[in-house]
């Protein structure tokens, strides 16, 4: 048998073949884009509503700030006897005016007269519309709404009498900013009238949150229409690396199948070697990388191409992990199972057993030496967490990886490379169980304590 056949029956069993062509390339790559697209929008859109709403609301305390400063500010002035009433007038009659009698509480006449008002101005006594009310012993005693209109004796003695059993000394009473002075046994309330202040100020807030509405739909449109030239470069890199890597596996297939099927003619024709034996471990090893490599890419894609089925979950994981068990001895540990029956998932059957193989023969290979492997599977609640099912295989490690086990799952990623090269580890196959239970809608997670090291996966 000539060396040009054997390379066409390996090339054919492997299923190998040149060309790059992937047709759900291009939808994987204009899906990945609108993701992005929308992740940008939205960080976008977020930090702008934040810096709006800081930006709106801290011009709207310092605006109320302000606010309540002008009304102390007058009612400071009004406390002065600074309100232009000589202290001495009666209460208004009329309906709604007569009922409590007594003369009219003015402010504190003997505070000294040359204090500076802040805001005030000669017209003030003249535009401050205010009224006061005197407590003594529970009781109303005088009430003073000589300089206002829209309140009359009742209202203003039911309001005071109000706030004085809840015991509060200043603040606002409905358009009415108070504050309440106390001179032996007696209260006297002083409210001002800050009706246009408060109506300016809501005006304001209800025009800056409008303006700022507006603006946000116009940055959102701006942002919306320039998201796609910014994450093109990277739609772009993405796409050229996802090629990169699936025509670089298939390029390397085919000599990889050549070099398997020279090295099997030379074993036909001068024996078995070392040499030869050698050849085939590493063609092997490489042709794992090659294909794990296309599957991640075809994941990334979306196009893995799983067939989705209710299956049973026991007998699956018994099959994949009943040949390891000579696996694990021949490397010097012991796989001990505990799968319960009747566990049943919605999942692809040859992705499950991927799963399992993958995962046992990363134990096989770094668990300790004359240790045990122990793989569980169980069905859990929905409440317990992603999935229906736990597949869980855990083993003893000499030491475990420092930092963030998590790691174990990037591409790649090796805790210990001298190790890696010595039992032939790739890096790529923690990856690829992560994908498929991600593509399952479930999770693998991993977790270690006290040299011990347990990998969780839910389907």
């Amino acid at each position: 048998m000539s060396v040009r056949t054997w390379c066409k029956r390996m090339a054919a069993k492997l299923g190998m073949g040149v060309g790059s062509g992937n047709p759900g390339r291009a939808d994987a790559a204009s899906a990945m884009g609108r993701r992005l697209r929308r992740k940008f929008i939205l960080v976008a859109m977020g930090a702008v509503t934040v810096v709006l709403t800081l930006i709106i609301a801290g011009i709207n305390i310092v605006n109320y700030s302000h606010v309540c400063k002008m009304a102390d500010a007058r009612l400071d002035y009004i406390l002065a006897g600074k309100d232009g009433i000589d202290g001495e007038g009666e209460p208004k009659t009329g309906p709604g005016q007569d009922a409590v009698a007594g003369k009219v509480a003015t402010g504190n006449r003997a505070a000294v007269r040359d204090v500076h008002f802040e805001g005030m101005t000669a017209e003030s006594p003249f535009d401050t519309r205010y009224f006061t009310v005197s407590i003594a012993g529970g009781q109303v005693t005088d009430v003073n709404t000589a300089r206002i209109a829209a309140v009359g004796a009742k209202r203003a003695a039911r309001i005071a009498a109000g706030l004085y059993s809840k015991g509060w000394t200043s603040g606002f009473s409905g358009n009415y900013r108070y504050t309440a002075t106390v001179q032996g046994d007696k209260t006297t309330y002083v409210f001002v009238d800050c009706s246009r202040e408060l109506a300016s100020f809501h005006s304001f807030l209800s025009a800056s949150v409008a303006i700022s509405c507006i603006g946000w739909l116009a940055v959102l449109a701006i942002v919306t229409v320039a998201s796609g030239a910014v994450i093109r470069p990277m739609v772009e890199s993405y796409s050229k690396q996802k090629r990169f890597i699936t025509d670089a596996s298939h390029e390397i297939k085919t000599p990889l199948a050549v070099i398997d099927a020279a090295n099997e003619v030379q074993e036909i024709e001068s024996g078995e070697s070392e040499w030869t034996q050698s050849i085939h471990e590493q063609v092997a090893r490489l042709t794992a990388l090659t294909e794990r490599l296309v599957f991640l890419a075809r994941m990334d894609e979306g196009s893995a191409g799983f067939t989705m089925a209710t299956i049973d979950l026991s007998e699956a994981v018994d099959t994949a992990a009943t040949p390891f068990e000579s696996v694990a001895v021949s490397r010097g540990k012991r796989l001990s199972t505990s799968i319960a029956s009747g566990v049943r998932a919605h999942a692809d059957a040859a992705a499950v057993a991927q799963v399992v193989e993958l995962l046992l023969d990363n134990a096989t290979r770094y668990a300790s030496e004359d240790s045990v492997i122990e793989l569980s599977l169980r069905a859990v609640s929905r409440g317990a967490g992603k999935g229906s099912a736990e597949l869980v295989v855990s083993n003893a490690v000499d030491e475990l990886p420092e930092g963030d086990l998590d790691r174990l799952f990037d591409r790649f990623y090796r805790a210990d490379v001298s190790r890696s090269s010595k039992t032939g580890g790739s890096g790529v196959g923690l990856s690829v169980v992560r994908a498929i239970a991600e593509a399952h809608g479930g999770s693998a997670t991993v977790s270690g304590h006290d040299h011990q090291i347990t990998f969780t996966v839910r389907l």
